[in-house]
């Protein structure tokens, strides 16, 4: 009869008869070691699974003199290890994005608000002169620079500074009634 060595040994060569063995030996034992710790089927089957890949796949490092038992199940007992810091990992994860929505969560209200005071700036500086409002919203729409605007328009940094100084002024008066609203303009145009 041929012991549990000799079927190692086979495995070590590479006989797919000597892993069947194997596998049909200690799979229902793997299988109820994991599942005594992961509750979730799917992963244990996954994870069960791993444990014999690993096997085959590090089928010339195993030793045949050594308790065999004590290997594969030190492989499981690694898996799911492993398995467990990820799903914490995902958790806690999953508990950061929580309350990041949470404190990013606009409201209705605020969203209504924001839109409004929105229209109502862009209503603004539809009222700017023609000049003024081309390098207001190439400042702060398009994001270019003091000195790309001057070059673009030929005219000097200076001028363009000025420009944007006075639209800023125009719209912090005409937004003065919507003091509650005004960070919303603060944080979008300057």
């Amino acid at each position: 009869m041929e012991t549990e060595g000799d079927i190692l040994y086979r495995l070590i060569k590479g006989d797919t008869k000597a892993f069947e063995v194997i596998f049909l030996k200690y799979n229902a034992k793997v299988y109820n070691f994991i599942k005594s710790i992961l509750y979730e089927k799917a992963q244990v089957q996954d994870l069960t699974q791993n444990v014999f890949l690993s096997v085959w796949e590090n089928r010339k490092s195993i030793d045949p003199t050594k308790n065999f038992p004590a290997y594969i199940f030190t492989i499981a007992q690694n898996l799911v290890y492993r398995q467990t810091e990820k799903l914490l990992l995902a958790h806690r994860y999953e508990e950061h994005l929580q309350k990041d929505l949470s404190r990013t969560h606009i409201s209705i209200e605020e969203e209504i608000e924001y839109q409004s005071l929105e229209r109502l700036i862009l209503e603004l500086i539809e009222k700017l002169p023609p000049s003024r409002k081309e390098i207001f919203l190439l400042s702060r729409m398009q994001g270019l620079s003091n000195k790309e605007i001057a070059h673009k328009l030929a005219i000097s940094e200076k001028t363009v500074e000025n420009q944007i100084s006075r639209s800023i002024q125009f719209l912090k008066k005409c937004l003065k009634p919507y003091a509650s609203l005004t960070i919303f303009f603060t944080f979008f145009f300057f």
